[in-house]
Order: structure tokens, then sequence, then C-alpha cells
């Protein structure tokens, strides 16, 4: 597979052997699938419900999570090549732990981790916009409590900002107590000089069998220093992320198949990435 930018598309080629696997995971890339979401102390109590999410959005939310700071967009494509399988034709997703390599169920719970935080930001709490938190931090604009720092932070319409927090696992356990517990402190870890109305921690359990994701809310600053983050300093910090020429669509192509991704077919106006139309595209849809 190689990938090439020709004339405002973004053109994946694959070889004879590629073919068989993409053609397969697009047949349900488009179909919703179902994940456990539970809400941990939350305002309106715990409750855990069935929640319906479009592989091709997380599939993007994992590619942009993990190379935020890549400037090379179309590599955000990685995910749809590396986790296809994971979207199998089933009506909720599952991790194949037989095909994942068990040398790398670290890297995958991760990813996903990541993924699954980004893909909650947009579709649970509807942000207009997120960036990495680390890009802020290295860039001495922002310095968190201690050694400790969230993975994100994202804006709302209301000008209120959100600090959240990624954790994932793999596994038939599924078990993530350790890694909220600390993930509290991640998200409580910063302050800002605009309201904070949201600190989550989001994990991400993949087994055999299911996919379950969990949304702690912890308690607000505690001890966080005072920082200068801000809605504008996120904003700007989102755009640079998502710095990419504007593109129409993406094709897969191969000996004997073509199948072409339209980039407004999903959250159009987000411009998120290489899956969203841009400028001029995204204003004539």
């Amino acid at each position: 597979m190689h990938i090439t930018i020709e004339q405002n598309q973004v053109i994946v080629h694959l070889d004879e052997a590629e073919v068989p696997a993409f053609s397969a995971m697009f047949d349900t890339l488009h179909d919703k699938i179902g994940v456990s979401v539970e809400f941990r102390d939350f305002d309106f109590g715990d409750m855990t419900a069935l929640r319906t999410l479009l592989p091709i959005h997380l599939c993007r939310t994992i590619g942009e999570a993990n190379l935020s700071e890549n400037p090379f967009a179309t590599m955000s494509l990685y995910p749809f090549w590396k986790y296809g399988f994971a979207f199998g034709g089933e009506s909720a997703l599952a991790l194949d732990l037989k095909i994942e390599d068990p040398h790398k169920k670290a890297v995958a719970a991760d990813e996903f981790g990541m993924g699954f935080c980004a893909w909650a930001m947009e579709e649970i709490f509807d942000c207009d916009y997120w960036a990495d938190a680390s890009s802020l931090i290295e860039q001495g604009m922002v310095v968190p409590s201690g050694s400790k720092r969230p993975d994100f932070v994202c804006g709302f319409a209301d000008g209120s900002l959100g600090i959240f927090e990624a954790k994932g696992t793999t596994g038939t356990s599924g078990n993530l107590s350790g890694a909220l517990a600390e993930g509290k402190k991640q998200a409580a870890s910063l302050t800002a000089l605009d309201p904070i109305s949201q600190r989550v921690v989001v994990g991400a359990a993949l087994g055999g069998e299911f996919a379950k994701v969990i949304l702690l809310d912890p308690p607000g600053g505690g001890d966080a220093k005072p920082t200068n983050l801000s809605a504008d300093m996120v904003k700007r910090a989102a755009r640079k992320m998502r710095r990419t020429i504007p593109l129409d669509e993406t094709i897969f192509r191969g000996p004997g198949m073509e199948i072409t991704l339209k980039h407004e077919t999903l959250r159009k106006g987000k411009n998120h990435g290489w899956l969203e139309t841009k400028g001029e595209s995204a204003e004539g849809g």
C-alpha cells in the first residue's frame, strides 16, 4: 500500500493481496455498531446505555488522536488498515484477540483509548474543537500540576473548556479500575482562564466479544496550579493540528476495484482532517 495526492484526491494504492481485506472492511464501514457506554459520578447519577457509532468515525478519531502533530493528514488512514478487522459484520464492536499481535496489545489499547476519547468528545459531549494537551504544554503555554497531564483539551459552543484523559485496555477482563483512578489525577491537573465545564476520564475496554466505554467525572481542579490556558489557545492548537491542503475525496484503488470516500460523508463542517471537506468545498457541500 502506498498513498499519493493527485488533483485534490488522496489515492490509496493497494496491491492484489490487500484488496480483499479492504473490500470486506468497507462492506460494513458505514453501518452503525453498538458500544456499551457507562457514565460514572455524573450529576445525573450513574447509568449504562448502548450507544451506536460509525466505524468510519472511530477510525478517523483513532488516527487523528494518535497522530495529532503529524502534518501529513493522510496518515490518519492507518486505522482503516490496522484495525479494520475489529469492525467485523456483527452488531457490536469486538477486538479479535486472535488476530491482534499479542506483543502489540498495549499499543492497540492505547490507540483505541485515545480514539474513543476523541469520539466521546465529539459525539457524546458535542465539542466544537479539540487539541492534544501535550502540544500546549510542550510549547510552554500551559504548566500542569506535577508530572501528570491530561490527553486532550476541547472547547464548547458556550466558550467553556473540557479536560479529557484517555485510558484503554484489551483482554477478556476489561479491568480499568487502576487506570481510571490515575486518570482522575490527570484530568484534574489543569486549570484555565476560561471556565472548565467538563473533566472526564474516558476508558475503553476491548475484549474478545465486547467493547465498553466508561466515562468518569472526577472532582474539579483540586490542588491544580493556575495556568494561562484559554479557549483561544486551544482553538489555535486545534487549527494547527489540522493544517492540511483541501481534499475532496479519498480513493482506495487496486486491481479490479475502486472505493471512494467523500470527505463530507461524516461530521460535515467540523473540519477535523482528511475525512472532512475543507474551505470552499465544505461551504459548497
